[in-house]
């Protein structure tokens, strides 16, 4: 990605080698009773003294810290579930092994005004450039730097759509659709299969579940740049705005569980229930 300042490169180097802190309020050994449990937790910036300052968070097991999955939520700032969902996780996750890094609001901005995007498609920003005026392509740039600098074994990106899926959508390679998980790669990656068929059984209405999509290639977007540009494995999960909120979220936060789990994180989070 390019020399960075010095400032920047100690800040990434410090962050993994601080000194790990425990923030616990409580925390019960029944797995269905967590209460704002943190462990093993870093939080640093994306954009640190910059307009679009952005924190994100990092949950290391206590002995094992492989695999390295990225949680991104919020680049479009009036997708709610995704950085609900991904607050959620933040909040109640016990990461026992593995890495996780948690992005809640990917484009804060956006977030902070719900709207899909302030002066352009965050989404749409990438590989970035750190010059720009336009602060998304500066946050685009600093998001690919820490995905080059952390090297994560699987980026997922959580998103919403305003269109369902339907049984005649798998052959638009050129819409997102709700009720998916993309992928720009074909064949379908197992990893990508084995998560859906595991997420798929958690859900009990049908309409309910998610189906694997190809959208064709973007060179501007996200997920195609951390496929293409580093080889790590990324795809994006789409749940349907027209199911009730909480639903989405609970959507996204099973979608984003089953990856963690076919990946070998291992960790503890509450029980998800309809």
């Amino acid at each position: 990605m390019g020399k960075r300042s010095d400032i920047k490169y100690i800040r990434f180097i410090l962050l993994y080698s601080a000194i790990i802190f425990n923030c616990i309020s409580t925390f019960s050994s029944d797995s269905t009773s967590y209460s704002g449990y943190y462990n093993f937790i870093y939080q640093d910036f994306l954009g640190l003294n910059d307009e679009y300052e952005t924190p994100y968070y990092v949950f290391k097991g206590k002995d094992v810290y492989t695999p390295v999955m990225i949680l991104d939520g919020g680049i479009h700032g009036d997708e709610i579930a995704s950085y609900m969902a991904c607050d959620s996780i933040v909040k109640y996750i016990r990461v026992t092994e593995g890495t996780l890094i948690v992005i809640p609001r990917t484009n804060i901005k956006a977030c902070n005004i719900n709207q899909r995007q302030v002066n352009f498609d965050f989404n749409h920003a990438f590989p970035g450039d750190i010059t720009s005026d336009l602060y998304e392509y500066r946050l685009a740039y600093e998001f690919m730097w820490l995905v080059d600098s952390v090297k994560p074994d699987l980026i997922i990106n959580l998103h919403e759509a305003r269109t369902k899926w339907t049984p005649s959508a798998r052959y638009d390679s050129e819409k997102a659709y709700g009720q998916i998980i993309i992928s720009c790669i074909q064949p379908f990656e197992d990893l990508m299969m084995r998560s859906i068929s595991r997420m798929n059984s958690r859900i009990y209405r049908e309409d309910f579940k998610f189906n694997p999509h190809y959208y064709s290639i973007r060179e501007n977007s996200s997920l195609d740049n951390f496929v293409l540009k580093f080889g790590i494995k990324s795809y994006t999960v789409e749940t349907w705005r027209g199911f009730a909120l909480e639903d989405r979220i609970k959507l996204q936060l099973i979608a984003a569980l089953s990856f963690m789990e076919e990946l070998g994180i291992k960790y503890e989070y509450p029980q998800i229930t309809f």
